[in-house]
């Protein structure tokens, strides 16, 4: 009676550690791009600019790194109106740089926590053994590949793979009211779990129609009021403007074979004539859907083995993938870890090959600029002398992930075996 008083006891003093190493990285560490984007946004949004267009960013930021005329975000509107109240709450009162940093942070922070917990009690509810919930608890919260995209990044794809994984389970549950919800607001926020918004359809009954047009009307609705429609209030171009849909499709590059074109061009977007491969995942996740039309999936673990492969079928297709984008995948592989043929060698080389790729495309480094301002600069000059071996190794390491991937997708996607009872 004793072990669980012990457990109890240390599971809070498990997460205050874990907290522990996110809150420095989370102050301290920003990735140079990203976060500069982020910061900037706030300050947009909260001074009614449209964050959707370049602006000439002076005077505003204690750091000269942080001014400038930056990229517009490629995020929908509600990341932007959200890093608009962050902006207001911490910079715009004290003006200290890296407690902005944290705070647009703390979300993440709170997401790597909740999503712990969450597949945690999910895995408990499905069977799974104590040393596999354990593992995927720790995981969450210490690994440093989520540490580093998250915390220290401060991307923002944990809290997609937690309403995915959420919105999952509740579809297995029947909830289909809170699952469409979930899943359209995960798309709302990262349009990279939209290739799972028709997965629910095909785990509903095929008779159920009342339910499917239920979760169908709950998810254009959700879409149109909180991607469609803030777009207007924020003056921006539409979603599907000609210039949306060049930063969605556009970039070349990232974690996929797509990457060849900065070593061959030294560019990260398509060339006009091959602009048709941005948009090869369609047809692809189309294929993905055909193949869980032909077994459709009947439990929880269904789901979550044939959300893996339609989520991978699109990463490996898509003309850009970045890093902290595998979180998702990571996410739903440990709660199928215990039931599929997803196995700790194969789960540890999704993360471990991403972590590489991480450190060859210098976004590990980018992480630093906040506390060393130089490091961009001497990256460029180091750039000098190694680019053309460094973006040799990336592809090298791309290769393997995709042939290890599809490998994988296939597994995903592999049919069961129906036995049929002796005459």
């Amino acid at each position: 009676m004793r072990l669980p008083s012990v457990r109890l006891h240390r599971e809070p003093l498990i997460v205050l550690l874990s907290l522990g190493l996110q809150v420095p990285l989370a102050i301290f560490l920003g990735h140079y791009t990203d976060e500069r984007i982020f910061m900037v946004t706030g300050y947009e949004v909260s001074s009614g600019l449209n964050p959707y267009l370049p602006h000439l960013i002076t005077g505003v930021f204690s750091v000269p790194s942080v001014s400038g005329t930056f990229p517009s975000i490629g995020d929908p509107p509600l990341w932007p109106l959200f890093l608009g109240a962050i902006y207001r709450l911490s910079y715009n009162i004290t003006h200290n740089i890296f407690l902005y940093n944290f705070a647009i942070k703390i979300p993440v922070i709170v997401t790597n926590v909740a999503l712990a917990y969450i597949v945690k009690n999910i895995l408990r509810q499905q069977g799974a053994s104590e040393k596999i919930i354990k593992f995927a608890w720790l995981f969450l919260l210490f690994n440093p590949f989520i540490l580093l995209t998250t915390a220290a990044w401060g991307q923002f794809d944990n809290l997609t793979a937690l309403l995915c994984v959420a919105s999952l389970y509740f579809l297995s549950k029947n909830m289909v009211k809170k699952s469409a919800v979930l899943l359209s607001l995960s798309a709302v926020l990262v349009p990279i779990s939209f290739p799972l918004l028709g997965l629910p359809l095909l785990f509903l009954p095929k008779k159920d129609w009342p339910k499917m047009l239920q979760y169908i009307v709950i998810s254009v609705l959700i879409m149109v009021i909180l991607w469609i429609l803030p777009f207007y209030l924020l003056g921006g171009p539409t979603p599907f403007s000609s210039n949306q849909a060049a930063i969605y499709f556009m970039r070349a590059g990232g974690m996929t074979p797509f990457n060849l074109e900065e070593l061959l061009q030294d560019k990260v977007t398509l060339p006009t004539s091959l602009g048709f491969l941005g948009y090869i995942w369609i047809p692809a996740v189309l294929i993905g859907y055909y193949l869980v039309y032909r077994d459709p999936p009947q439990t929880f673990n269904d789901l979550t083995q044939k959300a893996i492969g339609v989520m991978l079928i699109f990463f490996l297709t898509f003309s850009w993938v970045s890093e902290p984008y595998m979180i998702v995948i990571i996410a739903l592989a440990l709660l199928a870890l215990p039931f599929t043929k997803l196995n700790f060698r194969n789960f540890h080389f999704l993360w471990i090959t991403t972590l590489i790729f991480m450190v060859f495309s210098t976004n590990f480094f980018q992480l630093f600029f906040l506390v060393s301002p130089s490091i961009i600069a001497s990256l460029a000059q180091a750039d000098l002398y190694i680019r053309s071996w460094r973006l040799i190794a990336m592809f090298i390491v791309v290769v393997v992930f995709q042939i290890f991937a599809w490998r994988l997708t296939i597994k995903m996607f592999k049919r069961k075996k129906v036995q049929t009872a002796n005459c």
